[in-house]
């Protein structure tokens, strides 16, 4: 799909290459993938209304896939779409849906449409109304939390053939509207769009709400899925869904050729630069992006445009909805050029074409860096730009130095884990909620949780029946977010107004008294941190100090899942209790990050939480001491799980580590319960330990730096770390010259 292109040749990129504040590392093409068509319309077996809409609006022809997925719906069978940004996969599965209900309008809810978030749901309404309206008798409408009681009300009293909603208020609706489950009883077709969104702890929650929703619906209906990017199509949505598809794919369906760029600054910040080419983009007239993954990022963008007079608008999370259509509106309509954007415009979202997609860093996945780049490259016969910014971190000098790696990549796999305790405990309380729960429904693994749940007085039997109690009614409120699944510290100002939430075991860390906290662009400083809240204080906008934990973890392992070895050394898949403990935290400078001071707390701060992970057991080196192999597998253990957000799209906070001098390593998912990333490391952990390796190897550094194996997320601060040890463990490893051994566990954990 992409090739090497020589960036001296374009006029674009050359004049681009004048300003000396920046190097263009390398460039590579990739080329336009023109979708092949099938037949024409007037031949297709549907309803000959839908015949001459389509023609009306200038469809002659369905694209290849588009008919395939007709047929296969038509034929009942569970399609998984497969296609590029801008494919027509809405048309793919809404042609034969709406052939089917067409005939009987008025029978009530026929089809849901479930989306990943509500904004993305909102704006495809417009475009199935779009769709549907020429037909009499044929609506559609929004169920989700911003649906006013008004409009629920209609909705229940005349339920539409169409039905668009998102997993967090089916999870909501199932428990507390039997309104809601009399209307959608009789459903044909279930449509999961964009479902690679649906990996991790958020994949394991809706293929729990997945589960409990067709426990409501009186028969088997027809699933259709559709995704951009997906490595693992088959076995993901099997899992997701517990059902059998057929999958239908087809290409990116990029109308012009885009050029992909990496590019460094010299001698000044990222931001300076996704600036200075936002402004080079709009000297020109071009329609343009810049992505990040934070809201501090995007805000702080915004902050140093405007003192430097550049036209640029914020969309993310927390603006009000009114504000990010506006801006939505105006990037489509051209009346705005240039937008910095959290992953809110990943997704579908309609915003036009763009000419120019600016990446702030390089993203967790290949799937998301295909994601966003997919929104340009889509306006035929005009060449289109990604910018990706190097940074001096790992993963950027890595792909420095082999930017082949990196666009030889292909799509990650989706990973979910079923068998995360705490996710399957919340969904069998709801499940039992949803609608009476008998034993001989469930599998081996859900009686287990189910009598846990019995003991701990969650739940309790009447008859054959399973039923929540009291308790058991509270946790679920307690816990009614699918998007994570630890406990939820609640943040306050000294005054008491609710400033936000956030999730245990991250909040052990962003909110330990004296750590400065970031929020909605506003900057708070830790107070107090309690059992179940943070009290905080609100900082001017002078304040310029951002704080980074110090902590320590201790893995207690709980039982051996599976067992495998790589070169002689012993790979086991675990269930773990991690017990982190904040014991003090850095202060630095912002936006220089310049160490200002370190504090040690008056008490440690410590939670514990149950997760899976692997134990890799390296043997300690006879020739070093204890503080020698200590500083090469504390190394090892940073070098490992950099390489694996290159390899399995762990994104920064998705695992943790901790190492011991013995040469036992632990990486572990960071979420309570497993996320299922460790165990597909262990299934890549041949390649995973190659590149890492790679990286302390070719690194020019005299024992470790940020661009090889230092980590922000360090509890240690970065101490205890060798580079040129680590390379040397992971070579003899490669070449087979190391052997387990039976070593206990010995030393102080470092993380």
């Amino acid at each position: 799909m992409f090739k090497r292109y020589d960036w001296k040749s374009d006029d674009f990129l050359k004049e681009l290459s004048k300003d000396s504040s920046h190097k263009i590392v390398c460039s590579f093409k990739e080329e336009p993938q023109q979708l092949t068509f099938g037949r024409e319309v007037r031949e297709l077996p549907i309803n000959e209304s839908i015949k001459k809409e389509l023609i009306k609006r200038g469809i002659q022809r369905l694209f290849l896939h588009q008919e395939r997925a007709l047929e296969l719906i038509k034929k009942k069978r569970n399609v998984f779409i497969v296609a590029g940004t801008g494919t027509g996969k809405t048309e793919a599965f809404l042609i034969p849906i709406l052939d089917d209900i067409i005939k009987e309008p008025y029978k009530g809810v026929q089809a849901i449409l479930i989306y990943p978030t509500k904004a993305l749901a909102r704006d495809q309404m417009k475009r199935i109304e779009s769709i549907i309206a020429p037909f009499f008798g044929l609506r559609v409408a929004i169920y989700d939390g911003d649906t006013p009681e008004k409009e629920r009300k209609l909705i229940y009293q005349a339920p539409p053939p169409i039905l668009i909603t998102n997993p967090d208020m089916i999870h909501v609706a199932l428990q507390g509207s039997e309104d809601f489950k009399r209307i959608i009883s009789n459903v044909k077709y279930l449509v999961l769009d964009d479902v690679h969104v649906y990996t991790g702890v958020f994949g394991t929650h809706v293929a729990y709400v997945l589960r409990r929703l067709l426990r409501i619906i009186n028969h088997e209906p027809i699933f259709i899925a559709t995704s951009a990017t997906i490595g693992n199509p088959i076995e993901f949505i099997t899992r997701l869904t517990g059902r059998d598809f057929e999958i239908v794919k087809a290409g990116t369906g990029k109308r012009s050729e885009t050029i992909h760029t990496f590019i460094k600054p010299v001698g000044r910040s990222k931001i300076m630069e996704a600036l200075a080419l936002v402004r080079f983009c709009q000297r020109r007239g071009l329609k343009n992006i810049v992505f990040a993954d934070s809201h501090r990022i995007v805000e702080l963008m915004k902050l140093y445009a405007k003192r430097y007079n550049i036209p640029l608008e914020v969309h993310r999370a927390g603006l009000r909805k009114d504000e990010r259509v506006m801006i939505e509106k105006a990037l489509k309509e051209g009346r705005i050029l240039s937008v910095a954007a959290t992953p809110t415009l990943e997704l579908g979202i309609d915003i036009g074409d763009l000419d120019v997609v600016i990446l702030y860093s390089i993203p967790a996945t290949f799937s998301r860096y295909m994601q966003r780049t997919g929104r340009s490259g889509r306006r035929s016969g005009r060449r289109a730009y990604v910018f990706t910014i190097l940074g001096e971190d790992p993963i950027s000098a890595y792909y420095e130095r082999h930017p082949e790696d990196f666009f030889r990549e292909e799509y990650d796999p989706a990973v979910i884990d079923l068998q995360n305790d705490e996710i399957a405990k919340i969904h069998l309380l709801a499940m039992a909620r949803d609608r009476p729960l008998y034993l001989n429904e469930l599998n081996s693994y859900e009686r287990k949780i189910v009598s846990e749940l019995i003991s701990h007085k969650y739940l309790t039997i009447r008859g054959r029946m399973l039923v929540p109690t009291r308790k058991g009614i509270k946790l679920l409120k307690e816990r009614m977010s699918l998007r994570g699944v630890g406990k939820v510290i609640k943040i306050y100002t000294e005054g008491g107004l609710k400033v936000g939430e956030r999730e245990m075991p991250m909040a052990l860390k962003e909110l330990h008294p004296g750590a400065v906290y970031i929020h909605a662009g506003n900057v708070y400083l830790t107070l107090e941190l309690k059992e179940d809240r943070a009290i905080v204080r609100k900082m001017p906008p002078s304040f310029n100090y951002i704080t980074t934990a110090l902590y320590y973890s201790m893995p207690e392992n709980e039982k051996v899942i599976e067992t495998t070895e790589f070169k002689g050394i012993e790979i086991s898949y675990i269930n773990l209790n991690m017990i982190e403990s904040v014991y003090g935290y850095i202060v630095k400078s912002f936006p220089d990050l310049t160490t200002i001071r370190e504090e040690i707390l008056d008490k440690t701060y410590e939670y514990s939480f149950r997760t899976k992970g692997i134990l890799i057991k390296f043997p300690p080196l006879e020739e070093w001491n204890e503080y020698q192999n200590a500083e090469a597998f504390h190394a090892i253990e940073h070098a490992l799980i950099i390489a694996s957000q290159t390899i399995i799209g762990a994104s920064h906070n998705d695992l943790g580590g901790v190492s011991f001098p013995s040469g036992h390593i632990y990486i572990y998912d960071a979420y309570p319960g497993g996320s299922g990333l460790c165990k597909l490391l262990m299934k890549r952990f041949s390649d995973v330990v190659t590149r890492a390796y790679r990286l302390v190897n070719e690194c020019n550094c005299i024992d470790g730096c940020p661009r090889c194996i230092y980590s922000p997320y360090c509890g240690n601060n970065n101490k205890i770390l060798s580079r040129r040890k680590a390379a040397q463990v992971l070579r003899l490893l490669l070449e087979g010259k190391l052997r387990s051994t039976e070593v206990g566990l010995s030393g102080k954990p470092i993380v």
